[in-house]
């Protein structure tokens, strides 16, 4: 019985000194440790002080690797990690150990807004590079293109609906339909002219009053009477001073060859002309819209009937020729058999059957040098100026000057 009591009380006493040891170790775990100090505070009665919001925090490393760039699924932004990180406020800047560099090419994700060590610009795609280095397109153009909208080619061709004969397109030439808006100033075969080039050369579109190379044209200077003896010298018949009335300012008009001029009489004496003016002296042929214009001028024309006696003609001829520089010969239809013979000065005209020598000499020294464009100076227009020599036979020579100061002086003498 003894044995049994003392056995009791054994496992009592051992069961609460277990109770105890548990008790004290929940108690560690749960409060804090103070020092010697804290314990003499709690022995005096005096609460140790609450140190909650002084306690160091400290972040036990996790186990795992950081993570790095081949880990990373997503896209990094503003940067990859391990780059210097700058924080928007001021001052305050973090920074990361170094970790190693990403470049472009180890790069798995996409870069925002672009890849590391690349200028910030804009990615475009190539429609939209094209538009930006051509910064006015015919899209947005609002006036007209000349001649043809920036990016064309300079010359449109159709594609021909029948292939033509490479001989056809020699020379690379365009044929006039295969253009479909207006050629300026002229055809693309043609040369480059000038306006004045266009207007009168001397040389083009000359069909309109004399073409010299048509056969044509040939019956202005070629005797077609069948009877000759119409235009035989009568001594018997005067000669005819005519006299046109015109206002003192008027000015003859000047008309391209693509306009035809026609006169209100023959032989004409005023009125248009063409602006190149003829070179002075003997013609095969010269039409009146040509020596209308060195009449103008101050010269005397000679005129002739091609069916006129051969003698008569020489005789005017050597007495023009001898009187003045500023002179031109020229056969013309437009003389009557009666007088077949006439000298023209700007408004006047006058008509012979036969040479009158001292008539003849006096209307040329009273009407010469004078007309609305006559120069006062006539050497310093001559040798710089353009003219007209279709038809050309003998060029006039020098009697005197250019400026002819002396008209008809050797005539003088004789009489």
């Amino acid at each position: 019985m003894f044995i049994w009591q003392y056995f009791t009380l054994l496992c009592l006493g051992f069961a609460t000194n277990e109770a105890k040891s548990i008790k004290k170790s929940h108690v560690n775990l749960l409060e804090p440790t103070f020092e010697l100090d804290d314990e003499k505070l709690v022995k005096m009665g005096i609460s140790p002080p609450d140190i909650s919001n002084e306690v160091q925090r400290v972040q036990v490393p996790s186990k795992d690797p950081p993570p790095g760039k081949d880990d990373w699924t997503g896209k990094w932004f503003p940067h990859l990690p391990g780059e210097h990180q700058e924080s928007k406020e001021k001052g305050t800047t973090e920074e990361v150990p170094p970790m190693e560099s990403t470049t472009k090419n180890n790069w798995g994700g996409k870069w925002f807004p672009q890849a590391p060590g690349e200028p910030h610009l804009v990615m475009m795609s190539p429609k939209d590079q094209n538009l930006s280095t051509n910064s006015t397109t015919k899209d947005n153009w609002q006036g007209k293109w000349f001649p043809q909208a920036p990016g064309e080619t300079h010359l449109i061709r159709k594609k021909p609906l029948v292939e033509k004969n490479p001989e056809d397109t020699k020379d690379n030439k365009i044929p006039h339909e295969d253009w479909q808006g207006k050629w300026f100033p002229q055809d693309p075969n043609e040369p480059h002219k000038t306006k004045q080039s266009i207007c009168d050369d001397g040389k083009s579109n000359l069909a309109v009053d004399f073409d010299p190379t048509d056969i044509r044209d040939s019956l202005n200077y070629l005797c077609i009477s069948s009877n000759r003896s119409l235009y035989q010298p009568n001594l018997t018949r005067e000669a005819v001073l005519t006299e046109h009335f015109l206002p003192s300012a008027y000015l003859p008009p000047a008309k391209c060859l693509n306009e035809p001029i026609s006169y209100s009489h023959l032989p004409a004496t005023n009125g248009p002309y063409r602006p190149m003016p003829a070179e002075y002296g003997t013609y095969t042929y010269l039409p009146p819209q040509r020596y209308l214009r060195n009449l103008a001028e101050g010269a005397i024309v000679m005129l002739y009937h091609p069916c006129a006696s051969a003698g008569q003609v020489k005789q005017l001829q050597d007495l023009v020729g001898g009187c003045l520089y500023r002179h031109l010969i020229s056969p013309s239809q437009a003389l009557s058999p009666e007088r077949p013979l006439a000298l023209l000065a700007w408004s006047r005209s006058l008509a012979m059957s036969v040479v009158d020598r001292r008539l003849a000499a006096d209307f040329i020294q009273k009407h010469a040098k004078w007309g609305p464009l006559a120069p006062e100076e006539m050497s310093r227009v001559v040798d710089k100026r353009q003219t007209y020599k279709e038809g050309l036979l003998t060029e006039a020579h020098l009697v005197t000057t250019a400026d002819d100061y002396e008209v008809c002086g050797y005539l003088q003498e004789e009489m």
